[in-house]
């Protein structure tokens, strides 16, 4: 019982931090307070089973990028479009005080099991990582699959073998997963419209996207999105993730992965 008092204060601390920063005079340290105790209590609202993800649109007279699966405690500094996400942050922390309070055997910090098998056949645990141009979000998301125990295929890394490009991208292509990233490396516009040039992807990471979504069917295939750039509209039902600078993607990504059977220990992504 005591444990539980300890986490119930601790939301409520947070909660009480955060209506300072939105409704009263926050200073640098009000900020610094609430940096220090965001994973912690993202923690407590994620173990109680009440962290939600949002979609956001811009503003009708603004216009840009429809937001998919955003974490609110993500953008509790930088909301997207200004439009703030702290109300939707305090709503998630009641919540789960009100679970924690009828849970007596709440624990923040369970083993998780892990799938070995899906239906029954071996899952690989083999990534194949699409990029740009954009080599540190490659590197950083090499080294988190790596930190979960997968294997990050990246096609430059792999020798060659005598082989052209597409038949070394077919003969490392046997993965159970895809991630795919978005990275505004690319300009383009339609031939009516050659004013309106809109950030894109590389050509051969949409390629190759549309490559394993073909392969390995939709729900096996994210995209990780970084900044406003545009999204392909024939590929619906792709899950997009927006990459943020507080690593919120990372669980996203992760609850992905592990529902596609992949084995991977959540446990890790807090270590």
């Amino acid at each position: 019982m005591e444990k539980i008092v300890k986490y119930i204060n601790e939301l409520e601390e947070f909660k009480n931090l955060l209506k300072i920063w939105e409704y009263g005079q926050p200073t640098h340290e009000t900020r610094s307070q609430i940096n220090k105790k965001l994973s912690s209590a993202r923690n407590l609202v994620l173990r109680a089973g009440c962290l939600k993800t949002y979609t956001i649109s811009p503003p009708p007279m603004i216009g840009g990028m429809i937001m998919r699966n955003v974490d609110p405690f993500a953008m509790i500094f930088n909301p997207p479009y200004d439009q703030s996400i702290i109300p939707q942050v305090i709503d998630m922390i009641d919540e789960a005080i009100g679970v924690i309070e009828i849970k007596e055997d709440f624990n923040p910090n369970p083993k998780i099991p892990v799938n070995k098998k899906q239906k029954g056949k071996e899952i690989s645990n083999r990534i194949f990582l699409v990029h740009g141009h954009n080599n540190e979000l490659k590197e950083t998301t090499a080294r988190f699959l790596e930190k979960l125990g997968l294997k990050p295929i990246i096609l430059h890394e792999q020798s060659s073998k005598g082989l052209t490009i597409i038949e070394k991208f077919e003969e490392y292509s046997d993965v159970a997963f895809a991630v795919v990233l978005l990275t505004p490396d690319d300009l383009g516009c339609t031939i009516d419209k050659k004013d309106e040039l809109q950030k894109r992807a590389r050509q051969n990471v949409i390629f190759e996207l549309g490559y394993f979504i073909g392969k390995l069917g939709r729900k096996n295939v994210v995209g990780l999105v970084k900044d406003k750039i545009e999204i392909p509209s024939d590929y619906t039902g792709v899950m997009y993730i927006g990459v943020d600078n507080n690593d919120g993607w990372k669980m996203i990504l992760s609850k992905e992965i592990k529902a596609a059977g992949l084995e991977i220990d959540l446990n890790k992504i807090f270590d």
